[in-house]
């Protein structure tokens, strides 16, 4: 008989012409091109699910506001039912100047009986956040039983240039219906709206320093982490940790002072959109049956004397006219701190926080919430 042949090596041959990495490239395709639908899935997700939270949660939006009432509901949660709250709105002089525990607790020993109190006051705001943040604050079902708001004389003066406030809001903190509603306090519209609209549209660019200070607040600047809600004490006090400063670093904080407000201070006329957001907002406390009082915050002599007398008398006029109007009692503390206690003529170290707090819970806060 012939040879017989084994064939099987020949079934194991490849077609002419094709390539012997074929099915291997192939394969490598499909792994990449799963590999970037994935990430592009990932991206729409992640995307989509930053801008809803945004949406959903101060916390993401506007996390300086957000820390803060978080910390009041701390305070409220700790006091038993029917204990009395005091809130006050205010600018960074109120952050460092109302030691709100300090108060809670020399209210407490005048009553007789549990009371506390909290600091709301941020830096860079006015009367148009403040408007917003009460809102805000009775939206979320806090209802004090005494309600103070500062008043910032700069932040009502007629500027040319719009309210005061405005070269600091970032409409990426707000709710669309509160962008509308800064745009009728004079704040500008479309450049609210911009910086709103990118966090829905790039919300990872938009909110990168928000979301960095929660993460790494170190590794951008201090002005950008939005921490300050964080960086105070449980009732919101912003303590400045030297007791006394040497006299070329108050020198210094002063000719900043005069620098930032001595134009506005020497031409002041209240008035125009961020002085009706002020009535706007005691108007809603009025409302919601909120006892209130406006307290003028200390200022050294040094810069009470950046008023020209006719924007004084221009101011006190002003000031007694809102509280007639709006029945609400006005506190004017501006002479209750000697300089000494002045970081630069209106901010206040801790000696002339202590000096305020105790008077207006004193004179104020005790008489204000006592049965």
């Amino acid at each position: 008989m012939g040879a017989v042949l084994n064939l099987r090596p020949l079934t194991r041959l490849r077609p002419t012409g094709a390539p012997r990495g074929a099915p291997r490239l192939a394969n490598a395709r499909r792994r990449a091109a799963a590999a970037v639908a994935s990430g592009a899935v990932v991206m729409v997700v992640a995307h989509l699910g930053l801008a809803f939270a945004a949406e959903a949660a101060f916390t993401v939006r506007d996390p300086v506001y957000a820390d803060r009432a978080a910390a009041l509901a701390r305070v409220e949660r700790n006091l038993p039912a029917g204990a009395p709250l005091v809130v006050m709105l205010g600018t960074s002089r109120t952050g460092n100047g109302f030691d709100a525990r300090r108060a809670g607790e020399r209210l407490t020993a005048k009553l007789g009986r549990r009371a506390d109190a909290f600091n709301f006051g941020l830096p860079a705001a006015g009367p148009v956040l403040h408007r917003v943040h009460l809102a805000r604050l009775l939206a979320a079902g806090h209802r004090p039983a005494l309600l103070l708001v500062e008043i910032l004389p700069p932040s009502v003066a007629v500027l040319a240039d719009g309210p005061l406030e405005a070269k600091f809001l970032d409409g990426g903190r707000f709710t669309r219906d509160e962008v509308t509603l800064l745009a009728g306090y004079g704040m500008p519209r479309e450049k609210l709206t911009r910086q709103r609209r990118e966090t829905l549209v790039a919300p990872w660019y938009a909110l990168r320093f928000p979301l960095l200070g929660r993460v790494a607040p170190a590794a951008i600047p201090a002005g950008r982490r939005h921490d300050e809600g964080r960086t105070s004490d449980s009732h919101g006090w912003y303590r400045i940790w030297e007791e006394a400063l040497p006299p070329k670093a108050i020198a210094d904080a002063n000719t900043r002072a005069r620098r930032d407000y001595a134009d506005i201070l020497r031409d002041l006329t209240p008035g125009g959109p961020a002085a009706g957001a002020l009535r706007d907002t005691l108007a809603l406390a009025r409302e919601h049956a909120i006892p209130t009082r406006l307290v003028l915050m200390p200022e050294a002599a040094e810069f009470r004397a950046m008023y020209s007398p006719a924007a004084a008398r221009r101011l006190d006029r002003w000031v007694r006219q809102l509280a007639r109007d709006a029945g609400c009692p006005v506190v004017d503390a501006r002479d209750w701190v000697r300089d000494a206690g002045f970081v630069d003529g209106h901010h206040l170290l801790p000696g002339g926080s202590a000096t305020f707090t105790d008077r207006l819970t004193d004179e104020v806060l005790a008489p204000g919430v006592a049965p």
